[in-house]
């Protein structure tokens, strides 16, 4: 019985108590964390965690996990398990959930393994109960092998496992800008049957595209020994879908089979072009609209392209084309002999951007092929295309190429511009050499269509024609008797850039007028020289001979050779050495030589010139300027850099010349420089000048020094000038008009402040007994003129100023100063003599006020003219000014004018009219008298308020003498050009032949531009009979036959007051040449009449009556100079004539 007791309660420790206490384990967390460390150290692996949480029975979240063997190693930041363990009951395993974060896989030593020899074989898996994942999700995974960090999908997913089916219910895949979801079944029997439904999307797939996604699905079939995926595929906001069906067979054989079919039709080209292209490209426009159609097939043996059309390129919707096929491309890199290529390209209508050629071209057809191994393959090509207006242009090539090189052994182009016939040669591989041989070159500028003539116009009437061989190899270009000629110049290269066969070039331009269009470039040129070395480290230049001959500048050659030798990658590093230009003169010869030479870092450059002839600045003044100078000066300067940080270490130098002459042409005046000099030294810190000058015969002396410092930064200047001048001639190189007598002018300036922002203080003063003008007649006397130092002013200047001339005066007074820049300025006078010249004298009497602010400047104040006498002024031709606000243009450009002033100008000036204001000309005589004001602005043209009225005169018409008996012109601020008219003339009495008491005249009203005539009588009379008085002086009574008809062109005279304006319409309008009113004796013969001439011999004309209904018809030809026929045709009459000129 005892036995038995034990026996029961062993029964019970075994089936009871054990499964109790490995419950109780598993169900907590510290026991669940001990049986995973135990059984870790059982299977000999070797497992940490900072943190478990939860229970094996239910869920178990493990923290900063890591798993370790021998060869590999698996970490993640967080993993949670959470699955039913009842569910084992009915032998399926089922998982609530299984998350993991930051999860990283790594291999720890990878031994190379044997290349597989025979074809896979896969495990048949079946498990013996079913598996659940309800909830999969890995976030944040990585693989790591041989240390090259990996990022792997992030994956979400459901699915089952049953016996041998796998069945994904769903699968979400992202990686980067990739997602993807997939649903079906994969079974792990056999060859592995696949049914996978996959949709994709691709976010904005590269950064430069504009393509915001790319949509697609695609539906895996079939199993590992044959597979198929089949993809239809969208880009977003087009509607077209193209589509990929890729063959695969084998998977499991050492060398598996696949094939893809390719077929992507109408894929817009925009989304694209900013791979290719900028976005303000004209190129980006031409292509915008173009769409891709692409039918292909690929396996392991080719790639055969059927289709390949771009079409819709540019404005004229052109299309390019391309089949072709690449056999055994995979045997590129091992023998590619044995990869075939055979292609067909052709096109048509395609008009190529002319924001890029300048013009615009059209190619009407390209017609290409290739063909052979990559090792020899032969091609040709031949281009079609037309430009400005129908102008044909071909191109044909034709040769032969291999991975290594590309040759055109025969190539032409012929156009109406260019005809060349050359070869050429590229080569890549071993050594990138270019190679080209030109047969003949013949280009016609003159025959460039307008667009392009405009860019190369210092050519366009020279025929350019070349020939010979050019290579570049090695960072050297060698020429085989190249030569180009553009008319009558000439350029030849020939030899090797080596030291035993330098590279000599020879360049002759016998007229430079030729080639580029410019006062200063005339003359002719020659240069020899040789060149070697090397385009990447240095070239060694050395001039044999250089000859310039201009016409202005002299003729200037070198004598000796000049050695330059110039570092590619420091061009400024160069050394010259022997480089001396002289001007061979009747005179003195001039010299000017270069020499610079680098020491290391340290670059020494020597300028020096002697006898260097100042008559060489007279080329850049007018040439109706007649200031001139003449002299010699030697100049001698040393400069010293660094050319690895280009900064200035030393710079020294010296200008001088012993004798200077300031003359004028068309008179005995001259200033005579004893001598002058301008020195310098110093370097980046601070650079010293100084200048001195002397007079012949103590007429002058200016010395003057200024020192600048921190010149490489805020450059601050401390100088000072005097000067001291009995000789104002030299003031004659800004004021032509300039002349004087006894000047004296002395002048002491201070130079401070920085160069942004310099400080001028100081005084000058001038003196004279006489200043004129000799194109206004303008006489000053007793002139004195000050500016000086402002006190309590920084930077101002305090003006003051008076002189005479007449029996008057005139004083200026205010305050500038010129680094705001501000000013206030006064200007007083009387009778003050502004103009004397043999057809005017004008006095005037001004109180202005003149100010500068804020970058305007305002004239305010009275301009009085006690006096003004003008006798027969001289008009020059007149026009229509346009206000500022007016933009012109010409051929589509802006035409900027050179203001008069920097800044806007506003004035409101009165302008009164003194008591001896007396005007003659153009038939008037009188006196005038009023008051004007005047106000201007930018915006608007200059308006006047007030009257001007004659107070006694006459004017003089036909011989016949019209008192004026009253007279106005009245401004009511309208333009000054266009007053209102009130004017009243009359024939005087005694001018009249009749016996009665007549008073005849005319009433003119209205304004300048549409004035209105009245006539008038007493006794009241008819307007021709009025006519009559006023033209005959007698009335109709007396009137001969002839007379009549005068009195007629008299009223039509006077009457026609718009017919001006309506014939300048009609001439502006329809182009007409004559435009008027026609009579002959007969009064009823009056008619109005257009004339036209068709060209420059046919003219025609036509006429209608004004007085009768009557139409005329005139047609003449000039035969010859002295030979015309004309034809007249009306409803009376026909008839013609045939005039011939003798001359006596």
């Amino acid at each position: 019985m005892k036995f038995i007791k034990y026996l029961a309660w062993t029964i019970i420790c075994l089936f009871v108590l054990v499964p109790s206490i490995l419950l109780a384990l598993i169900m907590t967390s510290t026991g669940s964390q001990f049986l995973i460390e135990r059984t870790s150290e059982y299977a000999g692996i070797e497992l940490t965690f900072e943190q478990l949480e939860g229970n094996l029975v239910s869920e178990l979240t493990l923290k900063n996990l890591r798993v370790a063997q021998t060869n590999w190693q698996a970490s993640a930041k967080y993993l949670s398990i959470a699955w039913q363990p009842t569910d084992l009951l009915d032998k399926r395993l089922v998982f609530k959930q299984i998350k993991s974060e930051s999860f990283e896989f790594e291999t720890l030593s990878t031994t190379p393994t044997a290349e597989a020899s025979e074809n896979i074989k896969l495990p048949q898996l079946q498990l013996p109960f079913e598996l659940v994942i309800e909830n999969l999700s890995a976030i944040t995974n990585h693989v790591v092998v041989d240390s090259a960090k990996q990022k792997l999908p992030d994956v979400r997913g459901r699915f089952e496992w049953h016996d041998s089916t796998v069945a994904i219910k769903r699968l979400e895949v992202e990686y980067q800008q990739v997602t993807s979801t997939m649903s079906g079944n994969i079974t792990t029997a056999n060859d592995y049957p696949i049914n996978l439904d996959v949709s994709w999307q691709v976010n904005s797939p590269l950064e430069k595209l504009a393509i915001d996604a790319i949509t697609g699905t695609t539906i895996l079939q079939g199993d590992l020994s044959q597979l198929s995926a089949v993809s239809e595929f969208g880009i977003a906001a087009s509607p077209e879908m193209h589509r990929i069906n890729v063959q695969l067979k084998g998977l499991l054989q050492r060398e598996p089979y696949w094939l893809a079919d390719v077929a992507i039709t109408n894929l817009p080209t925009q989304p694209l072009l900013p791979l290719l292209v900028p976005a303000e490209s004209p190129w980006n426009e031409w292509l915008a609209d173009s769409r891709i159609t692409l039918v292909a097939t690929v396996d392991n043996q080719q790639a055969a392209i059927q289709t390949l059309d771009i079409a819709q390129i540019g404005k004229k919707n052109g299309a390019l084309k391309f089949d072709g096929l690449l056999s055994n491309y995979l045997s590129f890199n091992d023998t590619p002999e044995q990869v075939r290529v055979r292609g067909l390209l052709s096109a048509s209508t395609i008009v190529l951007p002319a924001e890029v050629l300048g013009i615009e071209l059209a190619i009407d057809s390209i017609a290409g092929n290739i063909e052979g191994n990559l090792d020899s393959f032969q091609h040709n090509l031949t281009i079609a295309a037309t430009y400005a207006e129908n102008t044909s242009a071909t191109m044909d090539i034709t040769g032969e190429g291999s991975t290594t090189h590309i040759n055109l052994a025969q190539a032409s182009i012929d156009s109406r511009f260019l005809q060349a016939d050359f070869a050429s040669t590229i080569i890549w591989s071993p050594e990138f050499t270019i190679q080209a041989q030109i047969n003949a070159l013949r280009a016609e500028p003159n025959q460039l269509p307008e667009e392009l003539a405009k860019q190369v116009n210092f050519i366009t009437n020279l025929e350019i024609l070349a020939q010979g061989g050019l290579t570049y190899s090695n960072d050297k270009i060698s020429a085989d008797n190249f030569a180009i000629e553009f008319g009558d110049n000439h350029l030849s290269l020939n030899g090797a850039m080596t030291d035993t066969k330098p590279l000599r070039v020879e360049v002759k331009l016998p007229d430079l007028s030729n080639l580029y269009a410019s006062d200063y470039v005339v003359g002719d040129a020659n240069l020899v020289g040789t060149i070697y070395g090397s385009l990447s480290d240095r070239l060694n230049i050395s001039v044999e001979q250089f000859a310039l001959n201009h016409p202005d500048f002299g003729n200037w050659a070198n004598v000796d050779s000049a050695k330059i030798s110039t570092p590619m990658a420091q061009p400024l590093a160069s050394s010259v050495e022997g480089l001396c230009l002289i001007a061979n003169s009747r005179r003195t010869p001039a010299e000017l030589c270069l020499d610079t030479q680098a020491n290391e870092s340290l670059q020494t450059t020597q300028i020096k010139g002697r006898n260097l002839p100042l008559s060489l600045l007279n080329r850049f003044r007018e040439s109706d300027v007649a200031e001139r100078i003449w002299g010699l000066a030697n100049l001698s300067t040393t400069i010293n850099y660094d050319t690895s940080t280009w900064s200035l270490i030393e710079l020294t130098g010296e200008l001088r010349s012993e004798r200077t002459i300031l003359f004028a042409l068309d008179e005995e005046v001259s200033t005579r420089f004893k001598y002058w000099q301008v020195e310098w030294q110093g370097n980046l810190e601070t650079i010293n000048t100084s200048i001195t000058a002397e007079l012949e015969e103590d007429k002058g002396l200016i010395i003057g020094d200024l020192a600048i410092d921190s010149v490489d930064k805020e450059a601050k200047l401390d100088g000072e000038v005097l000067m001291e001048l009995r000789d104002l001639t030299v003031m004659q190189w800004v004021l032509p008009d300039l002349r004087y007598e006894q000047a004296h002018a002395l002048a002491q300036i201070n130079i401070e402040g920085t160069t942004a922002a310099p400080e001028i203080s100081g005084s000058v003063e001038l003196a004279a007994q006489e200043i004129g003008f000799a194109q206004s007649g303008l006489l000053l006397t007793d002139v004195k003129i000050a500016a000086f130092d402002a006190p309590n002013v920084d930077d101002g200047i305090t003006l003051d100023g008076q002189a005479q001339s007449g029996q008057g005066w005139i004083s200026i007074a205010g305050l500038l100063q010129p680094l705001k820049p501000e000013l206030e300025l006064t200007i007083k006078g009387e009778q003050f003599r502004a103009i004397q010249v043999p057809t005017a004298t004008v006095d005037i009497s001004p109180d202005l006020k003149i100010t500068l602010l804020n970058k305007r400047i305002d004239v305010t104040g009275e301009l009085r003219v006690p006096l003004a006498h003008i006798d027969q002024p001289e008009l020059a031709e007149t026009g229509v000014t346009a206000s500022n606000d007016v933009e012109i243009y010409n051929n589509g450009e802006p035409v900027r004018s050179n203001g008069s002033s920097l800044y806007p100008v506003y004035a409101d000036v009165r302008v009164t009219l003194g008591d001896d204001i007396k005007v003659s000309g153009f038939g008037f005589e009188g006196e005038l008298a009023g008051s004007l004001r005047l106000t201007e602005a930018p915006t608007r043209a200059l308006t006047a308020t007030g009257n001007i009225s004659v107070k006694d005169g006459y004017y003089e018409i036909y011989g016949q003498r019209l008192e004026i008996e009253r007279g106005s012109l009245i401004y009511s601020g309208g333009p000054i050009d266009n007053p209102g008219l009130n004017l009243r003339v009359e024939r005087a009495s005694e001018n009249i032949t009749a016996t009665e008491d007549v008073r005849v005249g005319a009433q003119v009203s209205g304004t300048l531009q549409e004035p209105d005539f009245r006539l008038y009588s007493t006794p009241a009379m008819p307007d021709s009979e009025v006519l009559s008085y006023l033209i005959l002086g007698r009335g109709s009574g007396t009137t001969t036959a002839g007379n009549e008809n005068l009195q007629l062109q008299a009223l039509i005279l006077l009457g026609s007051k718009g017919t001006d304006l309506l014939g300048e319409s009609l001439q502006d309008t329809f182009g007409f040449d004559e435009f008027g009113i026609d009579s002959t004796m007969n009064p009823n013969d009056t008619s109005f009449y257009i004339g036209k001439y068709l060209s420059p011999k046919l003219y025609v004309k036509y006429g209608v009556g004004l007085f009768e209904d009557t139409n005329t018809f005139l047609v003449r030809y000039l035969l010859s100079d002295k030979l015309i026929i004309e034809t007249t045709a009306s409803s009376e009459a026909q008839g013609g004539d045939i005039f011939y000129t003798i001359e006596k």
